[in-house]
């Protein structure tokens, strides 16, 4: 079974560098979206595996505002992907769905690295609670 994949960015250049990344490693992107308020419509329809979540999106929301609604409601885990690397930033980004946190630029090795382990993990910890 192919990982399904969601990205959530709001630069189109990078949009386009990580969907050939994530169909380049053989998983199978779900839907691309420039916001938090997109992105929770789509996993309503699309189901993801993980979600790869900028931390600034433009307009609305932001990642780490997302992710939470995202952890409320359908208990997904989100890797976050960020030229932000505040304190402060990697602070507020701690959250119960939190896999990952990646800082831009992304490399193609180090992404397939870090959704193996999310998606590992997150197995694991779903299992732990049914338990």
């Amino acid at each position: 079974m192919l990982k399904k994949i969601l990205i959530v960015e709001d630069d189109n250049m990078l949009c386009t560098v990580f969907e050939m990344f994530v169909t380049g490693l053989g998983y199978e992107l779900v839907g691309i979206t420039h916001t938090g308020k997109d992105a929770l419509e789509l996993i309503e329809v699309n189901r993801p595996d993980i979600i790869l979540m900028d931390i600034h999106l433009g307009n609305g929301m932001d990642g780490i505002e997302t992710s939470k609604i995202i952890y409320e409601k359908y208990k997904l885990p989100v890797v976050y992907i960020s030229s932000d690397i505040e304190d402060d930033t990697i602070a507020k980004s701690i959250q119960p769905n939190t896999y990952g946190f990646l800082v831009k630029p992304i490399y193609k090795p180090i992404l397939k690295a870090t959704i193996e382990f999310c998606y590992a993990k997150f197995k694991l910890d779903c299992e732990k609670n049914i338990d």
